[in-house]
């Protein structure tokens, strides 16, 4: 076999790495995580909101492998979840399942237009309208992505003493925990904003991509990171302020 033909083409070598591979392995870590506590997650639904964030993610992810405009429009009304369900306004475990049923439309509606060979509204969207919904609706859902770490350091870390202060279950806290001194909630949520900082600037580099030319690997790096440095984050609050820290600060 010849070095041209052992070679990954173009198109393949854009499948294999990208945003939405690094989107898919931190949304199924996150998701994984988080299974192996649900009893703890059941106990304090408080927490159940990591398991729409974990689904949140993984979507669209997924979304950036599956390129149509229902595919990615789905993916960017299901991502309008996480800074809902991050505000802590609504009951967690309602804005879980409604992310895991749009999940699972949106499972059934790609097995569709792949047995079929055709997408949703073909018929209906010119060639450039379909480009235009691809590239900003999936542009639309990074964004919101990035809005978990923006509610935890702008409405949460703000509001959270003084809510505490009040009761265990004020405002927000009937439906989240204090997270203050989680390090490991720091360390991811900074990360995130990084990584789609990254990926919304290689987004702007690669435009369309109507050639489907490989998109940077730097993104994908950083996911790896934002995933090590909250293990790491994690690891060092064990030693230091403990994992039940609440008791002690607002105790």
């Amino acid at each position: 076999m010849s070095d041209e033909k052992s070679k990954p083409t173009t198109r393949e070598q854009n499948k294999l790495i990208g945003p939405g591979l690094g989107l898919i392995i931190m949304g199924a870590a996150y998701l994984a995580w988080w299974l192996a506590f649900i009893e703890y997650a059941i106990m304090d639904p408080r927490w159940t909101h990591n398991i729409a964030y974990a689904i949140i993610i993984l979507n669209v992810g997924l979304s950036w492998y599956h390129k149509t405009p229902m595919s990615r429009t789905l993916a960017m009304i299901q991502s309008i979840m996480l800074p809902i369900t991050a505000s802590g306004s609504f009951n967690t475990i309602i804005c879980t399942i409604i992310s895991l049923v749009i999940l699972i439309i949106w499972i059934i509606i790609v097995l569709s237009e792949k047995t079929k060979g055709k997408e949703f509204l073909e018929e209906k969207l010119s060639k450039r309208g379909k480009n235009w919904l691809n590239m900003h609706t999936i542009i639309l859902a990074w964004i919101l992505v990035g809005h978990m770490g923006l509610m935890f350091f702008i409405v949460r870390l703000p509001l959270e003493a003084q809510l505490y202060s009040y009761g265990a279950s004020a405002g927000y806290l009937i439906n989240l925990p204090p997270e203050s001194y989680e390090f490991a909630t720091w360390a991811f949520n900074v990360g995130l904003f990084i990584l789609i900082s990254l990926i919304l600037w290689e987004q702007y580099k690669m435009g369309y991509n109507l050639n489907n030319d490989p998109w940077p690997r730097k993104s994908f790096w950083v996911v790896l990171l934002t995933m090590g440095g909250a293990l790491i984050a994690l690891a060092i609050q064990s030693v230091t302020v403990g994992m039940d820290w609440v008791g002690v600060v607002y105790g």
